[in-house]
Parts: structure tokens; C-alpha cells; sequence
């Protein structure tokens, strides 16, 4: 007998398999010389420290922005500032155009906010500390805003804006449905996490700074295209990642991990470059 799975279990499934697989190409991609075997230790060792303070965050917003926030939406207020303007981000649209900012908002951006932190660890332990406390900062920030001003997505207020994500498929609208107040656009946490996500990939590789820095413009975009966010959603989140980014900037990495004397050792600027010079670093250990 088959037994039905509902379209929210469906959606929760696959928000779990997909970005999973992304991150693991993602090790593959960028990270290569580190094995699964090293990746999993590290995380055992500390990396389940910082990423699940992070996460316990997340829920938290997440949890609190669902229960308590206010009866009155103030989305006729952002709408009296910036009028419809949103509306220019559906001025051209196609279902592969749609697909495409779907995979990023859904996909893309559990892979940049995550895998930063790993990208970044390989080059510079400390660094990544300072990331995941600038992702909780962040975070909280929102919070208050979540919680006293919420506001609408543009989709279900603007007639010239269509819900290009959530009528996607019955998965996605049922499984956003359920998890998702749909009144917490101000500010973007999907926009500014992203940002955030780029700005400290410049600690990792190049190669991945670049594709961070695209993956935040992408996402960012697909807030906008899908019928998601506001232009206020975002110009606002970006004063809030400049100031969780130089809140963690004050922190002294010991601070965060006062047992790590390792992971403060400076660099040694002979191994970068080609990595033949010097042994491979101690992933599991940093």
C-alpha cells in the first residue's frame, strides 16, 4: 500500500536533499583535497559549534516571526514610499527565467549561506567564527522588524506583480504556505544573507568569492523577480549586513573559540598559490 505524503512533507524533503547535494558539489568543485572523512571530523570537532548556533537562530526568527507578530501590516506604508516600482522586475518574464530564479532562491541560497562557511575555514579558521557571528547577528537584527512592522509580499498586494514562486508547483506554494507567515518581506534576510555570504567569501578562494558575489546578485534578483520582496526589503537588510558585518569585525576570533590556539596561528603566505609548497591543511582540525 502507498502511503501519501502530503505536499508540505514533500517540499520539506526535498529543501533537504537538494541543497545538500548542491553543497556536496560544492565540496567537490572548490574544496576538492578535502575528503568527506576530514569535512565530517571537522564538523564533530567544532564546525557543529558555530553552524548549529546559527541554525538554533534561524529557527528562532523563524518560530517567534510565526507566533508573535503584530495583527497590523504596514505593506501600505512601503507601497506609499516606493510606489510600484517592484514592477519593472516583471516586466519580461518566461518559465525558464522563472525556474531559473526558483533554483536560486530555493537552492542557491542554502548553498551560499552554508557552504561560505566552509570556503572560508579552509583559508582562514578565524574568519569563518567571525561569518557565523555575523550571520546570527543578522539575523536577530531582523527580528524586531519581523516581529512590530511586518509587511506583505509584493505578489499578494501589487495587481502588476504575479506570485511567480509560489504558483511554480503545488510543492513549492504549499510548503512556503506552511512555513512562511508571508508578512515578514522587510527587511530581505534572503537578499542580505547572501550578501553577507559574498562579502566574507572574499576570505576564501577567488575562484569562490566570484561565484558568491554572482549567486548574492542572482539571489537577490530572484527576490524581486518572483514577486517576493520590495525594493525597501532590500536597500534596508543592506544597512543591517553593514553593520553585522563590522559588529563581528570587533570580535576577537579567541573570543569565540577560546580552547583554539591553532586556528590563530598566522598564515604561512609561503603555502599559498599553487599548495605544493606545503603540506594540505588540517581541515578537520581548524
Amino acid at each position: 500500500m502507498v502511503v501519501p505524503v502530503s505536499l508540505e512533507t514533500q517540499f520539506a524533503v526535498l529543501m533537504v536533499l537538494f541543497p545538500l547535494t548542491a553543497l556536496l558539489i560544492g565540496f567537490r568543485v572548490f574544496l576538492p583535497a578535502v575528503g568527506a572523512r576530514e569535512a565530517i571530523m571537522g564538523f564533530l570537532r567544532t564546525d557543529w559549534k558555530y553552524l548549529g548556533v546559527a541554525w538554533l537562530v534561524t529557527a528562532g526568527v523563524n518560530e517567534a516571526a510565526h507566533r508573535f507578530h503584530a495583527e497590523q501590516v504596514y505593506t501600505d506604508a512601503v507601497h506609499a514610499v516606493e510606489g510600484s516600482l517592484v514592477e519593472v522586475f516583471q516586466a519580461v518574464t518566461a518559465p525558464s527565467l522563472t525556474v531559473f530564479f526558483s533554483v536560486l532562491y530555493l537552492v542557491g541560497f542554502p548553498l551560499v549561506v552554508l557552504f561560505t562557511y566552509f570556503a572560508v575555514k579552509a583559508e582562514e579558521p578565524e574568519e569563518a567564527r567571525r561569518y557565523a557571528l555575523a550571520y546570527a547577528t543578522l539575523t536577530l537584527a531582523a527580528l524586531p522588524f519581523f516581529l512590530l512592522v511586518p509587511v506583505g509580499v509584493t505578489a499578494y498586494y501589487l495587481p502588476g506583480v504575479d506570485a511567480l514562486l509560489y504558483d511554480l508547483h503545488p510543492v513549492i506554494g504549499a510548503g512556503i504556505a506552511a512555513t512562511d507567515t508571508l508578512v515578514k518581506a522587510f527587511p530581505s534576510l534572503h537578499a542580505g544573507l547572501s550578501i553577507l555570504a559574498a562579502l566574507y567569501a572574499r576570505k576564501a578562494s577567488r575562484r569562490y568569492a566570484y561565484t558568491a558575489g554572482a549567486l548574492a546578485v542572482g539571489i537577490t534578483l530572484s527576490t524581486l523577480y518572483l514577486g517576493i520582496h520590495w525594493l525597501s526589503d532590500i536597500a534596508f537588510v543592506i544597512v543591517l549586513v553593514g553593520l553585522a558585518y563590522w559588529l563581528s569585525r570587533q570580535f576577537d576570533p579567541a573570543v569565540l573559540d577560546p580552547q583554539s590556539s591553532r586556528s590563530l596561528r598566522p598564515r604561512d603566505s609561503s603555502a599559498e598559490g599553487s599548495g605544493s609548497s606545503g603540506p594540505r591543511p588540517d581541515f578537520e582540525r581548524r
